[in-house]
């Protein structure tokens, strides 16, 4: 249950890093389209953390030769400095409202959050912290769950975690990469197998990471309520950890009325959802 050590880039093209108010340095990664940008997408990555490198597509998908996009490694995954699989979740979101209220682009406007899966509520919560945000895509946003084989802990699991929560709180037990062999769509499991081998994401967490991390899922309903800016909702109608009742009841209590909530025919959780809504995000993108 050990996380890799921190890696090195290969070389400077990958990034740069930008110094947070406690001191760590934070990696950060920026793709911008020749003759300037329209406007610029914050990928939100969650606690396990993203790899640019393996995101082209996504990339691509969000540019649209048009827009800037920048994805940053939280701090304890990828290139960033800070714990391994004991972060707290809460640090995360202010790194990113620090990051983003220091772009160059924020006081111009035209600054849009994307979020899948875990990452949405930390999209949501960094969207309460900035002053000015411009739009959010928020994907399979997981406010409630299904059980999934390969993905939801088993009985002695739990037995397991309890304890360690009691008695080793901060020390990285929970495997969030989840179970290739158990997962039964061949999309998904191509994922997981690629996350189970990345050295830029962090597999095993701390039941302390993991309390602090399911508290902010459960407030993204009332991060909706409160959220007054427009929202692009897409719900893989094959995905098998989110239930769709959760991403009903986010699109019914958002509180701004620019909103679209759309199904994607064959979306898994990952992201074949994102692949088969690609007109969808470029239109939405287009029209802001």
């Amino acid at each position: 249950m050990n996380n890799p050590d921190r890696p090195s880039p290969a070389n400077e093209a990958e990034g740069h890093f930008l110094t947070v108010r406690d001191g760590l340095k934070i990696f950060v990664s920026e793709h911008s389209p020749e003759g300037g940008s329209k406007k610029t997408i914050y990928i939100i990555s969650g606690i396990t953390g993203i790899n640019h490198n393996n995101e082209k597509d996504l990339i691509g998908l969000l540019s649209d030769s048009e827009n800037r996009v920048v994805t940053v490694h939280t701090r304890g995954t990828g290139y960033s400095e800070g714990t391994r699989g004991d972060t707290d979740p809460v640090t995360i979101i202010r790194d990113y409202s620090e990051i983003i209220s220091r772009d160059s682009s924020y006081s111009s406007g035209n600054i849009l959050l994307y979020g899948h899966s875990m990452s949405c509520a930390f999209a949501l919560e960094v969207a309460g912290k900035l002053s000015e945000v411009d739009g959010v895509i928020l994907v399979n946003p997981p406010y409630k769950l299904k059980p999934a084989k390969g993905m939801s802990p088993r009985f002695l699991n739990y037995l397991k975690y309890i304890g360690y929560y009691l008695f080793a709180p901060h020390v990285p037990v929970v495997n969030m990469a989840g179970d290739p062999s158990a997962i039964g769509d061949e999309s998904d499991r191509l994922e997981s197998e690629q996350r189970n081998i990345d050295s830029l994401l962090v597999k095993y967490f701390s039941m302390s990471c993991m309390a602090k991390s399911n508290k902010i899922m459960n407030t993204m309903l009332d991060n909706a309520l409160q959220a007054d800016f427009p929202l692009l909702l897409l719900y893989g109608a094959n995905d098998n950890i989110v239930d769709q009742s959760g991403c009903d009841e986010i699109y019914s209590g958002w509180k701004g009325r620019n909103k679209s909530y759309v199904i994607i025919e064959g979306g898994s959780h990952g992201k074949s959802t994102v692949i088969n809504a690609a007109e969808i995000i470029t239109k939405w993108i287009e029209n802001l």
